[in-house]
């Protein structure tokens, strides 16, 4: 898993089975070192699946890096080359305007598979930079595809809103912050709990072999020291709250 966020529990849920991987992916980079700051971009997109879901993909990964690739999204190379170039650009003029004093910027962004089903692909991108300042920035995102037609899969396939629900999350975030209270958890959020609500991640459900992975990115819930929140909750006990169309890509 390419989401490398040590949780300060552990989530100890219990695996389920999955399907091997059966979906052949290729990878195309590109990296440009100025010898002060340096930008790379690798990109891994999906072999002989079909033109649905290597489409859906392929935008989707433009979309993450910005969105402003006018050209073919069959060439991948060109793709990683432009956002390459566009990371490059203000590491550059930053590099320019300030005496770094040996420091040297950086942007790597990295698109890969995460894991796969016999109907879903899920994919990771995750983005580590350092443009200055006290720390670095990473940035934890994804989403998993439909095989059949390339269908990105959000949060409305879930039903959310219930206690039982939002229970699931808290007890997962517990383990992630290791503390055992509503109150401790509630200490440690940034974000004020309305009516005992937890917000869902900015990234969409992951899934995974073992469950549904809940990504949470740098600030979303929490502050820098404590990490990007993440647990998986496994299939069994999401399977009530699954709509059909969710149910349907564990099939």
């Amino acid at each position: 898993m390419v989401f490398g966020c040590t949780p300060k529990g552990e989530n100890k849920a219990s695996a389920e089975p999955a399907a091997a991987d059966t979906t052949a992916m290729m990878v195309d980079s590109a990296r440009m070192d100025s010898g002060i700051c340096y930008s790379s971009v690798l990109l891994t997109t999906p072999k002989g699946a079909g033109e649905a879901l290597t489409n859906s993909v392929r935008e989707w990964i433009s979309e993450e890096l910005g969105g402003s690739y006018s050209g073919d999204y069959s060439d991948v190379k060109g793709m990683a080359t432009f956002y390459m170039n566009e990371q490059m650009k203000p590491l550059v003029k930053e590099s320019a305007e300030w005496n770094l004093d040996g420091v040297q910027l950086y942007s790597e962004v990295a698109v890969e598979k995460l894991a796969e089903g016999k109907s879903y692909l899920t994919m990771s991108c995750f983005l580590d930079e350092f443009d200055g300042g006290a720390h670095g920035l990473s940035i934890p995102n994804g989403a998993t595809f439909r095989k059949s037609d390339g269908r990105r899969i959000g949060w409305d396939v879930f039903k959310t809103s219930s206690d039982a629900f939002q229970k699931l999350m808290s007890d997962s975030l517990k383990v992630y912050f290791n503390v055992k209270t509503d109150k401790e958890l509630a200490e440690v959020l940034m974000i004020p709990i309305q009516e005992g609500l937890i917000p869902l991640p900015h990234c969409g459900p992951l899934f995974t072999k073992e469950g549904v992975l809940f990504q949470y990115q740098s600030y979303e819930i929490c502050s820098y020291a404590d990490g990007m929140p993440n647990f998986v909750i496994p299939y069994k006990a999401l399977m009530p709250f699954m709509m059909e169309t969710a149910k349907r890509l564990l099939k």
